[in-house]
C-alpha cells in the first residue's frame, strides 16, 4: 500500500470508506444511465456521447480508488479469479446454456 493510501486511511476509517464507496457507486450508476440514454437516443440530453463516456470513466475511477483502499492485493487477485468465472457463466447464459450444464460441465 502506498504512502498516500495510508495517509487517506488515517483520515477515513473503513466504515467511512464504505460510505464513500456507496456514494461513488451511485454516481457510477447515474453516469452509466446517462450514457445509455445518449446511446438510445429516445430521451435527449445536452451531453455528448464523449462527455458522458468521460463521466463514466471518471466515476469508475472513483470506485476503483475507494476499492483500492478497502481491499488488499490478495483480495484483488481473488476478484480477478471470480470475474473470470462470472464472465464464463455469463457467456454460457448468453449462448443459451442452462446453469446446471455450466455447473456440471
Amino acid at each position: 500500500m502506498s504512502n498516500i493510501d495510508n495517509e487517506i486511511k488515517e483520515h477515513l476509517p473503513a466504515d467511512r470508506l464504505l460510505l464513500q464507496l456507496a456514494e461513488e457507486c451511485g454516481e457510477l450508476v447515474k453516469a452509466a444511465l446517462k450514457l445509455e440514454r445518449i446511446m438510445d437516443g429516445r430521451n435527449p440530453t445536452p451531453k455528448t456521447y464523449e462527455e458522458a463516456r468521460e463521466d463514466l470513466m471518471e466515476e469508475a475511477a472513483d470506485v476503483y480508488c475507494v476499492l483500492g483502499l478497502l481491499l488488499s492485493a490478495e483480495d484483488h487477485l481473488e476478484i480477478y479469479k471470480i470475474i473470470e468465472k462470472k464472465k464464463e457463466r455469463w457467456l454460457n447464459r448468453l449462448e443459451g446454456k442452462a446453469d446446471e450444464e455450466i455447473d456440471n460441465g
